[in-house]
């Protein structure tokens, strides 16, 4: 009795030590940031993401997180922000904070959905489940457009208005920094941490 005890504090232990190990390999690492122009211009309609990251590090990373909630507004007839970068299984509110009944719907290949027409100071959600880009529109309003890119990891960030991005805790290593944008598409470079707390600083012109 007493070894089948010890036994399984042995194997509790190990699993604890194993989780321990991920998550302090998840919290170490450097830091990607940059800035994002479009022609020459700053640009807050770009996605950074970092691909080649250990599938270990991303599922402990993954496990850390304490929401999977996020929000695009809709007022004075857009979408805000308009290109909003979130995890795989995160659930979006659209709330209508105009004056006027809008609808959010899209038909891309990552969600095809439709959440019908609702009133002013209501609000309605959808979960994005699967990895992609997702094209927002209102059938109400046929100007108003916005991008949910749907990431499998969280080593990724959106652009400011200024342009700027940042990505904290980027493993050590070589990494593929890629860049997304609605008019200029998807363009990466390559770099490689070699320290811990290394601040490397990838910049990007994206064409149209």
């Amino acid at each position: 009795m007493m070894r089948r005890y010890a036994g399984l504090v042995a194997l509790l232990m190990l699993a604890l030590g194993g989780q321990a190990q991920s998550a302090e390999m998840a919290s170490k690492g450097g830091i990607i940031k940059g800035t994002i122009t479009l022609s020459g211009q700053p640009t807050p309609d770009a996605v950074v993401s970092i691909q080649g990251v250990p599938q270990e590090i991303v599922k402990a990373r993954l496990a850390a997180l304490k929401s999977k909630k996020a929000v695009m507004n809709q007022r004075e007839m857009q979408f805000t922000p308009r290109v909003l970068p979130v995890v795989v299984g995160t659930t979006v509110e659209f709330p209508n904070n105009d004056t006027s009944w809008h609808n959010v719907f899209s038909k891309s290949e990552a969600k095809d959905f439709d959440l019908g027409l609702y009133p002013p100071g209501t609000t309605r959600t959808e979960t994005f489940d699967k990895p992609g880009v997702v094209r927002i529109l209102c059938n109400v309003h046929p100007a108003m457009e916005g991008f949910v890119v749907a990431e499998e990891h969280p080593f990724f960030s959106g652009a400011d208005r200024r342009g700027n991005y940042r990505i904290d805790n980027v493993p050590l290593g070589k990494v593929r920094v890629k860049v997304w944008h609605p008019r200029a598409g998807t363009t990466d470079a390559e770099v490689t941490l070699v320290r811990e707390g290394q601040v490397l600083d990838v910049n990007f012109d994206l064409k149209k």
